[in-house]
C-alpha cells in the first residue's frame, strides 16, 4: 500500500465510520522512511513511497466529531527496527512520558516543558524542528492556541498552561 492509499483507507474505511464523524480534521499524514521526518508532510498519488516492513511509518491522522477533535499521531515498524530507530523511538517516548507527568505550578508557559520532551533525544545528539505540542478545538482549528508546547520564543508572550487547556503530547 503507498502512503497516499494509506491516508485515503484511514480516512474512509476508519474513521467516516466511527459513530459522531463530521470530517478530517487536518489532511493525513502518512511518511514511510525518509519522508516521516517531513514536517506536515503530503503524499501524492503519483510519486509517493510505498509502506514496507523494512522501514518506520509516521502516521498523524485526526478528525472532527459531534463531540470534539482528535489529533494522533503514531509511529511504527512492522518489521524488525534497527538498533538506531529502537533507541530514536524508546528517547521519543520517554520525552513523552517526561511531558505526561510533569508536575508544575499555575502560570507556566508551555515553553518551559518543551525541553522535558528533548531532553532524552538530546543527550543521544538528536532533535526535532517542530513544536511538542498544541491546543486542539472542538470543530475549529485543530491546531487551536494561544496555548502550545513549543522553544519559541517569538512573538507574543507564551500563555500560561491552565486547568481544562486540551493540548496535544506529539514529540519527535
Amino acid at each position: 500500500i503507498s502512503e497516499f492509499e494509506l491516508g485515503e483507507v484511514l480516512r474512509d474505511e476508519f474513521r467516516a465510520k466511527q459513530p459522531g464523524f463530521i470530517a478530517p480534521s487536518f489532511p493525513t499524514i502518512a511518511g514511510s522512511g525518509p519522508n516521516g521526518a517531513i514536517i506536515h508532510y503530503g503524499a501524492q498519488k503519483t510519486g509517493c513511497r510505498q509502506v514496507t516492513c523494512s522501514e518506520m511509518l509516521l502516521l498523524d491522522s485526526g478528525g472532527q466529531y459531534d463531540e470534539g477533535t482528535t489529533d494522533v499521531t503514531r509511529t511504527m515498524h512492522f518489521g524488525t527496527p534497527s538498533d538506531a530507530q529502537r533507541q530514536a523511538y524508546t528517547r521519543v517516548l520517554i520525552g513523552n512520558i517526561s511531558v505526561d507527568s510533569a508536575i508544575f505550578p499555575p502560570g507556566t508557559p508551555g515553553v518551559l516543558l518543551d525541553s522535558l520532551a528533548r531532553g532524552a533525544l538530546w543527550r543521544g545528539g538528536l532533535d526535532y524542528r517542530h513544536g511538542t505540542g498544541h491546543g486542539v478545538g472542538a470543530a475549529l482549528n485543530v491546531h487551536e492556541g494561544p496555548h502550545s508546547i513549543s522553544p519559541r520564543l517569538a512573538g507574543p508572550p507564551p500563555s500560561p498552561l491552565q486547568a481544562g487547556m486540551i493540548v496535544s503530547n506529539e514529540p519527535g
